[in-house]
């Protein structure tokens, strides 16, 4: 931003409907039209502005009086998903994580985006009940710095009753607040619950090299997402090398690796122009690994995933240090074709071995073969059609320049760093560190190099879990006492704003 310019930045929405500007440039000539001339021009120029609008849903749990934790609202409501063709109908309550895997498009029905809505509204609340509410935010088109501010008011006594005048002598200060603990942390995986960090990891990523992941004629050519055009391959290598960076810049203690595979005569490194290597914690030998990635040879047919798991495991088992924890990124555009090794069984072999398998599925949501992917995922041992999803990532190939970055920033902090507790304390000490608004970090545990160094969010969906509590031990001072509180967020653009200022220094908010 610029002293010359500011942004008012409405309830969670930063929209800027500034529709097209044409400039037209117009030649000249002299003369006649008996001599020769020649007219040239830029001619039909637009400027369309852009947009960043940042949308939430949400699912908020109670657990009271059945002594189970029972979902209380969501939004946008399973029905509203089934309606719009988005899940078909449900045989029980999905998952958050099944959820946040659906890919939500920013034109969804039932996402809050400017009203106020209220997420808890208890009125039995006693010692030992606990909520939580998981927001999905959801950023449209652009990166975007987030803020996030909480209010607590309305901290009313509403009087004493006799058991509380025993232990209260404030009838006009309520003692809600101070007796509720709060914790607030990034759920990157939208789990509903903190994950820990991986600790020490080693991480292969195997990569698809096959025909349809570089060549036109097989589906390979895709949009950059900037109006161009590139390779799903081209993108693949890019993204792996941003996550390398970032990795290697901080104090995770990982190491990565590369394996590459197309159909069985093209797995590891059996031929040109296969990549096996790894892992290694030195950046500069990595970066070297994965920018030697190439297409196999055009006209080479045939996918052999079965075969790629079972190798680059065997691989990674024998070369990952003692004691760190083994994980596969699996990335792949299609489904096994000319091979017959069973994909789930080798998936399942290496999973009873130790090693967590990340898929990533550049396919339509869908299409391919997405369940068998989500058996294939995670750390369990599955049965055709258990996977639920966990560890699985799916795009489709229009908008894998744009989502794929995201992916590998889901996964370095809910895989090689964990997810993190950003305030702890209760519901008023909260409102004492977050009533003027505080900024989200894009990846809270990976340490900056400075205090001005920042990441954005990029475009796509983040999570972040509130769970408040009332303790056992609390007694007979919050008999009959209330509060309320709000939850806002806001989202500024990252591009040519290195001030960063808080947008809610003038009052603007959105609750949520």
């Amino acid at each position: 931003m610029t002293e010359k310019q500011t942004y008012d930045i409405t309830r969670r929405t930063v929209l800027a409907g500034l529709g097209t500007v044409g400039v037209a440039a117009a030649g000249a000539g002299l003369g006649t039209t008996a001599l020769f001339n020649d007219r040239e021009g830029f001619v039909g120029n637009s400027l369309t502005a852009g947009r960043l609008d940042l949308q939430l849903d949400y699912k908020a749990s109670y657990y009271g009086p059945s002594e189970e934790w029972e979902i209380i609202g969501q939004a946008p409501t399973e029905q509203q998903l089934i309606d719009q063709g988005l899940i078909d109908m449900a045989e029980g309550p999905m998952t958050w994580e099944e959820r946040a895997d659906l890919g939500f498009a920013c034109d969804t029905e039932g996402f809050i985006d400017g009203e106020e809505i209220p997420v808890f509204e208890l009125d039995d609340v006693k010692p030992g009940d606990c909520g939580e509410v998981t927001v999905s935010l959801h950023i449209c088109d652009n990166p975007a710095y987030l803020w996030m501010r909480g209010s607590v008011y309305d901290d009313l006594d509403n009087g004493l009753t006799e058991p509380e005048a025993e232990v209260d002598d404030t009838p006009d200060v309520g003692e809600l607040a101070e007796n509720i603990d709060v914790t607030l942390w990034y759920d990157e995986d939208c789990s509903n619950t903190i994950t820990e960090g991986a600790g020490t990891s080693d991480i292969l990523v195997v990569q698809d090299i096959s025909g349809s992941m570089e060549y036109d004629q097989y589906g390979g050519e895709i949009s950059d997402g900037m109006g161009g055009t590139t390779t799903k391959l081209a993108v693949a290598k890019d993204a792996a090398g941003d996550f390398a960076t970032i990795v290697f810049d901080e104090t995770a203690d990982t190491e990565i690796g590369v394996f590459t595979f197309g159909n069985e005569d093209y797995i590891g490194d059996d031929q040109a122009p296969g990549v096996v290597f790894g892992p290694s914690g030195v950046e500069a030998d990595v970066q070297n690994a994965i920018s030697s990635i190439q297409a196999v040879p055009e006209g080479v047919t045939g996918t052999a995933l079965g075969l790629a798991v079972q190798e680059g495991d065997s691989y990674l088992s024998a070369n990952a240090r003692s004691g760190a924890q083994k994980i596969m990124i699996l990335l792949t555009d299609g489904e096994q074709f000319e091979s017959n090794v069973d994909e789930l069984q080798a998936a399942n072999d290496a999973k009873a071995g130790g090693t967590r398998i990340i898929v990533i599925d550049i396919n339509d949501p869908g299409a391919g073969e997405p369940q068998l992917l989500k058996d294939m995922a995670g750390t369990a041992v599955n049965n055709p059609g258990d996977g639920d999803g966990t560890d699985y990532y799916n795009t489709s190939a229009d908008d894998l320049a744009i989502v794929l970055p995201n992916i590998y920033q889901s996964i370095i902090e809910s895989v090689v760093v964990g997810e993190v507790v950003f305030f702890e304390g209760t519901l008023a000490e909260f409102n004492d560190a977050a009533s003027s608004g505080f900024k989200l970090e894009a990846l809270p545990l990976l340490g900056q190099a400075d205090e001005d160094d920042e990441y954005c969010f990029l475009p796509g969906t983040h999570c972040v879990a509130m769970k408040w509590c009332v303790p056992v031990e609390v007694g007979n001072e919050i008999q009959t006492d209330s509060v309320s509180f709000d939850l806002d967020f806001a989202a500024v653009q990252c591009r040519h704003n290195g001030e960063n200022a808080n947008p809610f220094d003038n009052g603007s908010s959105g609750s949520a």
